[in-house]
């Protein structure tokens, strides 16, 4: 290896600590204190399983009682089973059927986690952030937190197998964290020594980005055109660092917000898998009835294996996920495997919709000023279409609920909801990815 090759690679892995923090940075990166708006904030919150639900549209289907998607009877949707919670906010719960990512449709069957909230396909050159970091990017700095990116599993995964929902504006993956003790010393703990700590890790990171910044040149000087491009790419990622350093430094002596922990049950795991899932949506709640942050996304299973693939196992309802996506619906009366996860996580998700709906704000609940977007990447295991998808709160930000729309027969592809979503949280967007316009069906009529 010639002098100048080890110069540069001695170069990179001095800046490589710095790369290793940028997920951190990008997904719960501070915000320069602002005033607080006048009215009750538009928020976002995504929700994603992957593998698929327990689905069927059959009225005849001997198991149809425990269909993830919903009846319409006299003009009113009714929640099956594995749903049942939802009967209770119909009339604040939309559900979709026929949308998908057209250039995702002939991917990988375990890949469409990675695209769920970008369009892009993982084979695609240039590939576009997801949609709560546009919004983020937008109104982020209105908050300690821009964005919350969690996961069950945690970190990035591989790709195609993906265990974050979120991408930066480079169309880059940031790892979701599962670290529920950490996101709340982040968000709420104001111990004075965890204060100092976190003041000295700030110092220590910006240090480190003014001796990358301050080598570049020198470096750049050595290196040919296309790697001199990318060497600029990795340098805008390390300038993004040194704004967030910048921010979180100027949030370090604002207090946190005091809030009630005898709830969380912060040292949860996966081998309770109820206790960490309500912890976790515990903790959103509380960031957002704080303005603590405004947009978060929850990866609550990926398409790979692991602890949280097995979860069915620990519930005594079946197999890993994986393989009770594969068998389906089935044609248990009394609700199959998949069925009964899918109750699981349902239950758990209207639980916490039940605490935002009871927690007022000024024109209403936490609830109307907050979008749910639930749903999965397969309709059937690894079958890329008809993506099913629901929904709930954001009464306030111009909604229409209480529908149960099919769009199969009109090829309108996804993210012309994704614009209609952007566009109800305050980001004006005309496209976005590969989107034709706006879904106007769910919106109120002006």
């Amino acid at each position: 290896m010639n002098e100048s090759t080890q110069l540069n690679r001695r170069h990179f892995l001095r800046g490589a600590g710095v790369a290793l923090t940028l997920p951190w940075l990008e997904s719960l990166n501070a915000a320069a204190p602002a005033a607080k708006d006048a009215v009750p904030p538009k928020r976002f919150l995504a929700l994603y399983v992957g593998h698929g639900f327990a689905i069927t549209l059959a009225d005849d289907h001997p198991a149809r009682d425990w269909s993830w998607y919903p009846r319409v009877v006299d003009g009113k949707m009714q929640f099956g089973k594995s749903m049942a919670g939802f009967n209770e906010f119909t009339d604040q719960t939309t559900v979709l059927y026929g949308l998908e990512h057209p250039r995702v449709i002939r991917a990988n069957g375990h890949g469409t986690a990675d695209s769920f909230l970008t369009g892009s396909n993982i084979g695609d050159a240039v590939k576009y952030p997801s949609i709560d970091q546009v919004a983020a990017g937008v109104h982020g700095k209105k908050t300690r937190y821009p964005s919350l990116v969690l996961g069950n599993e945690g970190g990035l995964g591989t790709k195609g197998t993906s265990r974050t929902l979120s991408y930066n504006q480079f169309g880059r993956p940031i790892p979701s964290t599962n670290n529920l003790l950490a996101l709340y010393d982040n968000m709420f703990n104001s111990d004075p020594k965890l204060q100092r700590g976190n003041k000295r890790q700030l110092a220590t990171g910006r240090r480190l980005v003014d001796r990358v910044l301050e080598s570049h040149k020198d470096l750049k000087r050595r290196l040919g055109r296309a790697d001199s491009e990318k060497l600029e790419h990795y340098l805008h990622s390390i300038r993004d660092v040194e704004k967030d350093i910048e921010r979180m430094q100027s949030w370090s002596d604002t207090p946190k917000p005091k809030v009630d922990a005898k709830q969380l049950a912060l040292e949860a795991t996966v081998k309770e898998p109820a206790a960490f899932i309500r912890t976790m949506y515990n903790l959103i709640y509380l960031a957002f009835q704080t303005d603590t942050t405004r947009y978060a996304t929850y990866m609550l299973q990926s398409m790979g294996g692991g602890a949280w693939d097995n979860i069915p196992q620990t519930l005594g309802i079946g197999g890993n996920h994986h393989g009770l996506a594969h068998a389906g619906i089935g044609r248990n009366p009394v609700g199959g495997g998949l069925a009964k996860y899918d109750q699981f996580q349902g239950q758990l998700l209207t639980e916490f919709i039940q605490k935002l709906a009871a927690t007022p704000e000024a024109n209403g609940s936490l609830l109307d000023n907050t979008l749910i977007y639930y749903g999965c990447s397969n309709s059937n295991t690894h079958n890329n279409s008809n993506y099913p998808l629901l929904l709930c709160g954001g009464k306030n930000l111009g909604l229409k609920h209480g529908e149960f729309h099919m769009l199969n027969d009109r090829k309108v592809p996804l993210n012309n909801l994704y614009v209609t979503m952007l566009n109800a949280l305050s980001v004006p967007t005309e496209k976005f990815s590969d989107s034709t316009g706006a879904l106007d069906d769910v919106l109120l009529k002006g």
